[in-house]
């Protein structure tokens, strides 16, 4: 179709002829890419300031930016619930032509379902949706950084942040408020800036490196946790 050469190029009949199209229902899975592998990765391990603004820039969406995305949910939603289980998301995501193994399946599902119940609400469809599709421009990232700026001081200082995250965290977590902080305030100051953020929005993730940090995190603050209330030291005695 692409042949430059008229002389050589498929006719349009030839192409709805062709076995690519014609025999789609007798073509095997096809996996869902490395590069879509890879940001689903990322979304998963991302620090929770990145995947809250992804959630705000989602909400700010326009009809038209989110039209087919919400259509894609509402065909994969049979019980009509609003919450997608892995087995209405395979099926859906079937009927869409979408022939993916299992596995990468279960790597969108589990990258998507951002409380982890097991389910995909609309929320989380299209938050991971922005991320995959690179959704998101200047403008979108600005609107992101004045949700979290309450104070309209020009920074993301550390008590915005924390309420802020209030509901995305277990209690005070101070491990993964001072993280983000210190992944992602490169001057050092305390507090992170529109520039700072940007580039947090806008960088890649190294979910490996993200992934084994956020490890440290939860072990070191689990540690700390049953020391405070004697575990930890009734075991070691």
């Amino acid at each position: 179709m692409l042949d430059p050469n008229p002389l050589t190029r498929f006719t349009a009949a030839q192409v709805l002829e062709h076995p690519w199209l014609h025999d789609s229902k007798k073509m095997p899975d096809i996996s869902l890419g490395d590069t879509v592998r890879a940001r689903l990765q990322q979304f998963a391990a991302m620090n929770k300031l990145k995947k809250k603004a992804l959630r705000v820039i989602a909400e700010h969406l326009s009809v038209e930016e989110v039209a087919d995305i919400k259509q894609m949910f509402e065909k994969m939603d049979v019980s009509k619930n609003g919450k997608l289980t892995f087995e209405e998301f395979k099926a859906g995501l079937r009927k869409l032509g979408n022939q993916m193994p299992d596995s990468d399946l279960q790597i969108m599902m589990d990258a998507a379902d951002i409380d982890k119940n097991g389910t995909l609400d609309y929320e989380e469809f299209v938050t991971v949706s922005v991320h995959v599709r690179k959704i998101g421009n200047d403008e979108h990232i600005q609107k992101a950084f004045t949700y979290f700026d309450r104070n309209k001081s020009g920074y993301i200082e550390i008590e915005e942040l924390r309420e802020a995250l209030a509901d995305e965290l277990e209690g005070t977590d101070e491990d993964i408020i001072n993280g983000i902080i210190r992944d992602v305030d490169t001057d050092k100051d305390g507090k992170i800036s529109y520039d700072e953020f940007a580039a947090m929005m806008k960088a890649g993730t190294d979910w490996r490196k993200a992934s084994r940090q956020y490890s440290r995190q939860r072990f070191s603050n689990l540690s700390l946790k049953l020391q405070k209330d004697g575990s930890l030291g009734a075991e070691t005695r």
